[in-house]
C-alpha cells in the first residue's frame, strides 16, 4: 500500500489526486490531467505509474506526468516549482527552449514539442513572435462569444472569465467575477444563460464560473 503524501490516498486505487496545480513564483500553474496530452477528451488506460484514472491528476512525483511549461517528462525536465522548495543550485533557465529551438516561420522544434492543451482540453500551441514567446490557444468560439474592443476582435468579459477560469486560484476567479458584476459586463442572468449552453458541458472553466457565481453575486454586486 502506497499512500501519496499530498492527498493521502492510495495511490493504485485512487482515481485522482487533489493536486492539480502548482505554482511558480506564486503563480498558479495547472498540471496536465492523464491522457488529455494529445487532444481534447482523455483516453486510454489507468496511468501505468500511479494509477489515476484518464483525466485525473497525476500523483506528485509519477513519472508519467508531464511538466505544464515544457510538455517533457515532469521528473526530468529540470523545471521547478515553489513547492520544489529551497533551490539546489540548478538553473532551470538552461532547460527553456532558445533561439536554437524555434523554425524559420517561428515554430518550436520537434525537440521541443509547442503542441499541448490548456486548462479545458483545448488545443494549444507554443510559438515565438519576433522573438517573443506566446501561447496560442484554439477553440471553436461562437460569435456570440465575442467583441470588438478598440478595433480588436477578442472575447467577451463573459467568455474570458469561463476562458482563463482553470488558469486562476478559485479566490482571484470570484474578486474578477465580482468586478464584471459590478461594471455589469454582463449579468447573472446572462452567465447563466451560457453556462446552460450544450457546448459549455463538458467545459471545466464553465463549471469553475458556475461555481463562483454565488460568491460573486453576493451584497454590492448587480445581479438580474
Amino acid at each position: 500500500m502506497a499512500l501519496c503524501s499530498w492527498c493521502l490516498q492510495e495511490m493504485m486505487t485512487a482515481t485522482s489526486c487533489a493536486v492539480e496545480a502548482l505554482h511558480r513564483d506564486g503563480v498558479w500553474i495547472v498540471m496536465i490531467p492523464h491522457g488529455k496530452m494529445r487532444g481534447n477528451v482523455a483516453t486510454g488506460s489507468l496511468c501505468s505509474d500511479c494509477g489515476v484514472v484518464p483525466g485525473g491528476w497525476h500523483h506528485p512525483g509519477c513519472d508519467m506526468q508531464r511538466c505544464p511549461l515544457c510538455r517533457r517528462q515532469m521528473t526530468r525536465c529540470g523545471h521547478r516549482f515553489d513547492e520544489d522548495g529551497p533551490d539546489d543550485g540548478l538553473d532551470d533557465d538552461d532547460f527553456f527552449h532558445d533561439d536554437d529551438d524555434v523554425d524559420d516561420d517561428g515554430a518550436l522544434d520537434d525537440e521541443v514539442s509547442p503542441f499541448g492543451v490548456d486548462g479545458n482540453g483545448q488545443p494549444t500551441e507554443r510559438r515565438i513572435y519576433d522573438g517573443t514567446e506566446v501561447i496560442v490557444h484554439y477553440a471553436d468560439v461562437p460569435e456570440s462569444d465575442l467583441t470588438t474592443i478598440h478595433g480588436i476582435r477578442c472575447t467577451n468579459a463573459l467568455r474570458t472569465m469561463i476562458d482563463v477560469a482553470c488558469e486562476m486560484p478559485p479566490g482571484d476567479l470570484v474578486i474578477s467575477m465580482r468586478d464584471c458584476l459590478q461594471r455589469r459586463l454582463f449579468t447573472v442572468d446572462d452567465a447563466n444563460r451560457r453556462l446552460d449552453a450544450p457546448d459549455m458541458a463538458d467545459y471545466r472553466g464553465a463549471h469553475l464560473v458556475r461555481a463562483a457565481l454565488p460568491l460573486a453575486s453576493g451584497s454590492g454586486t448587480h445581479a438580474e
